[in-house]
């Protein structure tokens, strides 16, 4: 997941960098604004001012208390694994 911060209004955007894919071709969703590269830290910095971010993969708004949920899952998932637990990922 590559980060960006719109430079007019500051809202937090992950976009898919990967092949054929380019930053310049993405505008901010919220005001049409155009789009710089951040770094991890900038958009978690971001994200607390504007209550989530918007993510291009499902192309929709993510709010923190979704991002906390789905990070939580996750971390239940690899400490099952960790202790040797099965894992049925549906």
């Amino acid at each position: 997941m590559a980060w960006a911060i719109c430079k007019r209004c500051g809202c937090p955007v992950s976009w898919p960098a990967k092949r054929g894919h380019r930053l310049k071709d993405y505008n901010c969703p919220k005001c049409g604004g155009s789009l710089r590269r951040a770094t991890h830290d900038e958009a978690i910095e971001a994200m607390a001012k504007h209550g989530g971010y918007h993510d291009y993969y499902v192309d929709r708004w993510i709010s923190l208390e979704e991002k906390e949920r789905r990070e939580e899952k996750l971390r239940k998932i690899f400490e099952k694994i960790l202790k040797g637990g099965v894992v049925i990922i549906r």
